[in-house]
């Protein structure tokens, strides 16, 4: 049978699972792909560092630079992380030598996706990163294959399982922030320095590569509006309970009439009982709307070493069987440039207001929600001990229809006629 020679930069979590898949399935993948699969190089920062799975057998390489021009390497597998430095170097040596390149880095994709997909192609190899997006979840296998005969108008779900984390244990266990936080860092679905996820920016990468797939554009990362959910605290969890809402992260894009693309990361409140509400703890799920299909929704574990290792083997499976779809489901040269567009969608939305403790309060909310001609479906005056001590009063509203300018300014203003030191909170729903 013919060889494939791999080599393997990085050995976390997802680079042990990739040797360990490969250790225990190795006889099954290989009948299945009829090729051999041969490890002809590894390399990670620290040889020494301990590890679950030994790698003794593999040879080492201190350089990766080295390993991407190594000869001996058809494919390399890029499991370092990162949008620049080493993560970048590598790829782009390992393409430029002709070498297949599969990654799971997220951020790298996103930022330098388009480029790099055009020196694949300009090389004669491929760059694939179906573990770079929801974890096991085959969500762009699906989008370049399954649905390529369909017109997409939209793909939005929850895209971050940190996040997920943290707003059901919020709920579930009625937790502040920041202890949901720890106990997701204690069970290992948030890193020491959660940033990019709890701001966003995780699934925001991950967006930018759903968008371009969906609706063969080019990746387009920087004008995402993304907004994370450090704002959101314990009582809007229970507000939006009483309300009949759960909140989640979502990642949004749609396709407008005018071609122009949508492309937004935000806290959602959705239905109880709806399908994407139900989907708790550090899962994923995705919702892929087709012309012809009306939906689809893939749900599964989006993260984790077996997992992602998993999808890295997937596109070693597209390799080895010389499957020839395009990274993106289209060749670079006929991607669509991707311009950044308001919505025009008219949505309600759940506002969260600290506001002074004195009459005529609400008559002014009322008044300046009129000015700008949105209606409000309920009001309520909620109890915070925290709040009382300085004299502020919490107020949750759900408004009727309206469009993000026009909740903004209202808000604005109630905010500057009613002073108060604390930020409102303002979040969609998706009914």
């Amino acid at each position: 049978m013919k060889e494939i020679k791999v080599g393997i930069v990085g050995l976390g979590s997802v680079g042990q699972g990739v040797l360990q898949i490969l250790n225990e399935n190795l006889n099954s993948i290989e009948s299945k792909i009829n090729k051999k699969i041969k490890i002809t190089g590894i390399t990670a920062k620290n040889k020494n560092k301990k590890r679950d799975i030994k790698i003794d057998n593999y040879p080492w390489f201190d350089n990766p630079i080295e390993l991407s021009l190594n000869p001996e390497v058809d494919v390399l597998i890029e499991l370092v992380g990162g949008e620049d430095g080493i993560a970048l170097k590598v790829v782009e040596t390992a393409l430029k030598e002709k070498k297949h390149v599969i990654t799971a880095n997220k951020a790298l994709i996103a930022k330098h996706g388009n480029h790099l997909i055009n020196l694949a192609e300009k090389n004669n190899v491929k760059i694939l990163f179906e573990a770079a997006v929801a974890g096991a979840i085959p969500i762009i296998k699906t989008l370049k294959e399954s649905t390529a005969s369909n017109s997409i108008s939209a793909i939005y779900g929850i895209l971050n399982g940190t996040c997920n984390y943290i707003l059901t244990s919020m709920e579930r266990d009625g937790v502040n922030f920041n202890t949901a936080l720890k106990s997701a860092q204690d069970l290992g679905f948030a890193e020491s320095d959660p940033t990019f996820d709890i701001e966003g920016y995780d699934t925001a990468h991950k967006l930018a590569i759903l968008s371009s797939i969906a609706y063969s554009k080019e990746i387009n990362f920087m004008d995402i509006d993304v907004q994370g959910i450090t704002k959101i605290e314990l009582d809007d969890i229970l507000a939006a309970k009483d309300y009949g809402y759960k909140i989640k992260l979502l990642g949004v894009s749609k396709k407008q009439n005018n071609g122009e693309v949508i492309q937004v990361v935000r806290p959602t409140l959705l239905p109880m009982d709806s399908n994407l509400a139900m989907v708790d703890m550090e899962k994923n799920a995705i919702f892929i709307r087709g012309n012809f299909f009306s939906e689809i929704m893939l749900v599964g574990p989006g993260a984790g070493r077996l997992p992602t290792a998993s999808s890295v083997m997937s596109d070693l499976f597209d390799l080895a069987n010389e499957t020839n779809y395009p990274a993106l489901g289209i060749t670079s040269n006929k991607l669509e440039e991707n311009i950044k567009s308001e919505s025009i969608n008219s949505n309600r939305y759940y506002l969260r207001l600290f506001l002074p403790d004195v009459s005529g309060t609400m008559a002014s909310i009322t008044n300046t929600m009129a000015s700008y001609n949105i209606s409000i479906d309920d009001i309520t005056q909620r109890i915070s001990k925290k709040m009382k001590d300085n004299n502020l009063v919490p107020i949750t509203i759900i408004s009727s229809s309206t469009d993000v300018k026009s909740i903004n300014k209202a808000v604005e203003e109630i905010n500057k006629n009613n002073y108060s030191p604390l930020t409102p909170n303002i979040i969609i729903i998706e009914d």
